[in-house]
């Protein structure tokens, strides 16, 4: 027995051979999804033993993307910051090569290289692909909103794939995405999309073999869309919100009173944990007419009487989480293992720019992140980055962060 404690070979046999039914009762103990993949990992009969796809992981703080280093960068290599850890997990991604990143949504990122786009779990490795822009148009049977109402019929009646097709030529590009649910979970999940094309919104299953058009034309400048029980919201720089119903089909105008909101910005749309509108409203703070900082305000979409824009003082139960190209969402922090600055607020990465090498022609421009959180009651803003996010050199590849719930579903 005593040679048996000695003897560390003798005990990594131990352990490797404990049986599945406790290591499967201490996984589940596991809260952590990092954790998670290391306990996994240790070796080959923990890895047979414990699910892939365990269901009792908790929601998980998200994890922010970085862009791709400045310096060194193999296209392969990408840096996740995450707010549990405070670490940067660095995974090697080569699917992410030389493709564009729209968005994330359920843990998984959206890709788009040219015409071509997919769904990618950066932490499954799991790819799914979705239908080419350069495939024929379905139209789910909104009339184009410039038509008057007794030209719909005529409309679809003359309706011709060749009148809105996308030319193979065409430079489309998605500039949101977002999902219904996870495409491994739910076989029905649907991917909506708005673009800078003649589709303007879309959407498709995940099977589908086309993309089936909600609306046509972008004549009021979309910024942002959500989806939300079978509805499809989507808002202007008015801060006008538009709402799609999926079944009917049709198109209500939802034109609340903006009050105090910022008109002619960018808006974010997001579903509050309680089904709740909620829209973030970014506004340039200056001082001596020099950039300072970017200021967000929340307001919740009242449909008591008229509708109208209430800012949001005490956001309840959500935990809201903003970074670039449109990347919001909310998440209910009573499913969430928060650290003490998580109650009423908005977890935001802010990037500053400066400029480096001044003594070239150009000079060299670069971006630095950090992660600030902003309390709703009193607009007090901290810095609660703990590590180096690092600076990002900008140029043709430079892309935006943005946040993901990681997940192995």
């Amino acid at each position: 027995m005593d040679s048996q404690k000695s003897n560390p070979s003798t005990m990594g046999r131990d352990w490797q051979h404990l049986p599945p039914e406790l290591l499967q009762v201490i996984s589940k103990k596991v809260t952590s999804l990092a954790v998670y993949i290391r306990f996994r990992a240790v070796c080959r009969p923990w890895q047979s033993s414990c699910s892939l796809r365990p269901d009792h992981l908790p929601v998980q703080l998200p994890w922010l993307m970085l862009p791709y280093p400045s310096v060194g960068n193999n296209d392969s290599t990408r840096c996740f910051y995450d707010l549990a850890t405070s670490k940067i997990h660095e995974l090697e991604l080569p699917e992410t090569h030389g493709v564009s990143i729209r968005g994330s949504s359920h843990g998984w990122l959206v890709l788009q290289k040219c015409q071509v786009v997919s769904l990618f779990n950066p932490i499954t490795r799991v790819t799914i692909s979705l239908p080419p822009f350069s495939g024929r148009p379905t139209p789910l049977g909104i009339a184009p909103a410039s038509l008057d109402g007794s030209d719909d019929e005529n409309f679809f009646n003359n309706w011709e794939d060749d009148q809105y097709a996308i030319n193979p030529t065409d430079n489309v590009m998605v500039r949101k995405a977002v999902l219904t649910s996870s495409p491994v979970l739910d076989p029905s999940c649907k991917v909506f999309v708005f673009t800078n094309s003649t589709w303007c919104l879309a959407f498709c299953k995940i099977g589908d073999k086309f993309w089936t058009v909600i609306e046509f034309e972008d004549d009021w400048g979309i910024c942002d869309i959500m989806y939300s029980n079978d509805f499809l919201y989507a808002v202007d720089p008015l801060a006008t919100v538009i709402m799609y119903n999926l079944n009917k089909p049709s198109r209500t105008l939802l034109d609340g009173e903006v009050g105090s909101i910022n008109l002619f910005c960018f808006h974010r749309l997001v579903e509050g944990v309680s089904g709740e509108i909620l829209l973030i409203d970014d506004r340039s703070i200056y001082v001596n007419e020099v950039f300072k900082e970017i200021e967000h305000k929340v307001y919740k979409l009242s449909n008591d009487g008229e509708p109208k824009w209430i800012e949001v003082i005490d956001g309840g139960q959500n935990v809201l989480f903003l970074s670039g190209n449109c990347n919001a969402f909310s998440l209910s922090r009573a499913n969430l293992q928060l650290p003490e600055w998580g109650a009423n607020c908005l977890c935001y990465d802010s990037v500053r720019t400066e400029q480096r090498n001044r003594q070239e022609s150009c000079g060299s421009w670069y971006y630095t992140h950090n992660i600030k959180l902003a309390r709703l009651d009193d607009g007090e803003v901290t810095d609660i980055s703990t590590v180096d996010l690092g600076s990002f050199k900008v140029n043709e590849r430079w892309q935006r962060s943005l946040w993901l719930t990681p997940s192995l579903l």
